[in-house]
């Protein structure tokens, strides 16, 4: 389960009507993946918080995978909020500042990146954590190797392929289908 604050704030809140201030939205998700994590169990929930109430609620059915699902939670680095949330629970999913949608993330930043979410885990917490990565790799499999190899050895456990949000072939099948062709890139 993946979440985030979303954005562009202004289009996903604001447009609405709804509040868009950084700092409630943070707020609300903190708030609501709590209420979520104890609402998967399938007992009754009752809630009574800053920005949620909730009354003798059960989600059923449970989810088959307990205590609940794994939460992996987006945001970008090097915002340090967002990655202290996500190192309270399952995985990070960052974007980065200096590699928008579809450009591979720096190695050093992707270091630093991992030694602070591994920084904010607790001494004890030995649950599996995920550092899920993305961009554009080539369809060659030896060059697809020599992108995600070093963040692979960085830390990255799961690569995920985003298509860059530029050029002429934005929107078009014929590239993503010569990529998912081509396979999954392997290390």
């Amino acid at each position: 389960f993946a979440a985030g604050l979303g954005g562009p704030v202004e289009d996903e809140y604001r447009s609405f009507g709804d509040a868009a201030e950084p700092r409630v939205l943070a707020e609300r998700l903190d708030e609501g993946l709590e209420l979520l994590g104890r609402m998967w169990s399938g007992e009754q929930v009752n809630h009574h918080g800053r920005h949620y109430e909730v009354r003798d609620v059960a989600l059923l059915p449970a989810t088959v995978q307990q205590p609940r699902p794994p939460v992996w939670i987006g945001g970008f680095w090097p915002h340090r909020a967002p990655m202290r949330r996500a190192a309270r629970w399952d995985g990070a999913v960052p974007l980065f500042e200096t590699a928008r949608h579809g450009h591979v993330p720096d190695v050093g930043e992707v270091q630093e990146l991992i030694a602070y979410v591994r920084g904010q885990r607790t001494n004890g917490d030995v649950r599996p954590f995920e550092f899920v990565l993305g961009g554009a790799t080539p369809p060659d499999a030896a060059r697809a190797k020599d992108v995600i190899g070093p963040l692979h050895d960085a830390g990255a456990t799961w690569w995920d392929e985003r298509q860059v949000q530029t050029g002429p072939d934005l929107d078009r099948l014929t590239p993503v289908l010569r990529r998912i062709e081509a396979g999954p890139p392997v290390l």
